[in-house]
């Protein structure tokens, strides 16, 4: 097969380059150009951005497309127009931050949808693209597939994710513990990613039209991810309760370059029947699997020193420390 990647230079796009590859699939990476791609991939740049960007691509005979790419709906639009009839099938990267908060758990792929919580621009961007993927599929352009993540872990991460707990235990630093740390967060290992998406790229027609959630099936808290980085490193944790909300730090919103902790206080966690069901996969990658995997990475690069954000200050500083 030949498969096109929008995106694909960073993080989950590296690991399923490597997993095509090796399976003896074609891979070409179409992006802006600004970092080096797995080697053995065809790389063409391409800024989205640009509305006759895709015209290099239209003719050259591609199977399948994996959009990793498209934060702005109108790229799947454009896509959608410019490969018509041309491809098999198409498929999203999407999220589970599509769902509206739930109070069932774990959350299933016909649950309410709805642009809310710590990044609804995003949520509401993704939900549309999603609504244009069934329509392309029903009106035969080609067939379409959402994969919907939840945190993706593993080596090549370049959110402060892993690395901001482990730093902190290494350098010997307090760790915040939002609100006792009690919020449920599902998590998926970019490897099981690049399998899952292997396999809906080589399955039947039966997954054309369909969402997919693709997640570990345990869920962990905010203090067992701690615990885990804590286990995978060797380090005792020196934890800090602070209510958020006492100290005046609450927040909607959540900004990755301005963390106190890595992920925002809401509760997640997805429901992976439907994918075993459709292909027959289920992601096995333990939490602990998860961050081993990205420690040895994270330690082979050098940089472990704690990055500094304004917010944590601040929640340290109201900790008095």
């Amino acid at each position: 097969m030949e498969i096109l990647i929008f995106g694909g230079t960073r993080f989950m796009g590296r690991h399923l380059s490597r997993a095509l590859l090796a399976a003896g699939h074609g891979v070409t990476i179409a992006n802006r150009g600004t970092r080096e791609p797995v080697p053995g991939v065809r790389h063409i740049v391409c800024d989205r951005n640009d509305p006759r960007a895709l015209d290099p691509l239209i003719a050259l005979p591609f199977d399948h497309i994996v959009d990793f790419s498209a934060y702005d709906s109108r790229w799947v639009e454009q896509a959608g127009a410019a490969f018509k009839g041309r491809i098999k099938r198409y498929i999203f990267i999407s999220s589970g931050a599509v769902y509206l908060r739930s109070e069932r758990f774990p959350v299933q792929e016909h649950f309410p949808l709805g642009a809310q919580g710590a990044h609804p621009e995003y949520s509401q961007q993704k939900i549309r693209s999603e609504g244009l993927l069934v329509d392309f599929s029903r009106n035969g352009y080609f067939e379409t597939v959402s994969c919907r993540l939840p945190y993706v872990l593993g080596s090549e991460d370049y959110e402060d994710r892993e690395a901001f707990v482990l730093s902190r235990l290494l350098a010997g630093r307090p760790i915040v513990v939002p609100d006792h740390g009690n919020a449920m967060h599902s998590f998926v290992f970019a490897g099981d990613v690049a399998t899952a998406i292997h396999k809906l790229l080589t399955a039947g027609a039966h997954v054309s039209g369909q969402a997919f959630n693709i997640a570990y099936p345990e869920t962990s808290t905010t203090m067992g991810f701690i615990l885990a980085c804590a286990e995978v490193c060797g380090k005792t944790p020196r934890l800090y309760p602070l209510n958020l909300e006492a100290a005046g730090l609450a927040t909607e919103r959540f900004d990755l370059k301005d963390l106190l902790f890595p992920f925002p206080q809401s509760n997640g966690q997805l429901d992976t029947t439907k994918l075993t069901k459709y292909v027959g996969f289920t992601p096995s990658n333990s939490l602990f699997d998860m961050i081993q995997e990205f420690y040895a990475w994270w330690l082979k690069r050098g940089d472990t020193a704690p990055r500094v954000y304004p917010r944590e200050t601040q929640a340290l500083q109201a900790l008095g420390l």
